[in-house]
């Protein structure tokens, strides 16, 4: 994926990328593998905002404060343990999980498909 998009929108507040070893830490502590697309992202932006709204980083595993940290905003997510990942939210449409194994993404509910991927995510967000 390109995140060229993302890059030029989240300029102002945009990381540098995120260790590889913080997400392999997250990973092994959740038993999943992130998507591919949200896994490179982390990688080589690790912080965006989509319209004042942060995707969600890792912070620290575990994190020790409140944060939108991955690890801390899906410590009490029960569809974890199915591989639904919340990595965004907003107070316009709500909250988007990704699934660990095919990279789809869904807002506010499992059963509702947002994109088929995270770069899907990304564009149909920015086009809105």
């Amino acid at each position: 994926m390109n995140f060229d998009r993302l890059k030029e929108h989240s300029a102002d507040n945009l990381g540098s990328g995120t260790d590889l070893g913080k997400i392999e830490l997250l990973e092994s502590t959740w038993g999943i593998k992130l998507p591919k697309q949200f896994r490179n992202y982390l990688l080589e932006v690790g912080y965006a905002e989509i319209y004042g709204d942060e995707i969600y980083s890792i912070y620290e595993v575990p994190d020790k404060i409140a944060c939108l940290g991955l690890h801390w905003t899906n410590k009490n997510n029960e569809d974890l343990k199915s591989g639904y990942i919340q990595f965004f939210s907003n107070d316009i449409d709500g909250v988007f999980y990704i699934k660990a194994f095919s990279g789809k993404v869904f807002l506010n509910s499992i059963e509702s498909e947002y994109a088929e991927s995270f770069e899907g995510f990304v564009n149909r967000l920015l086009d809105e």
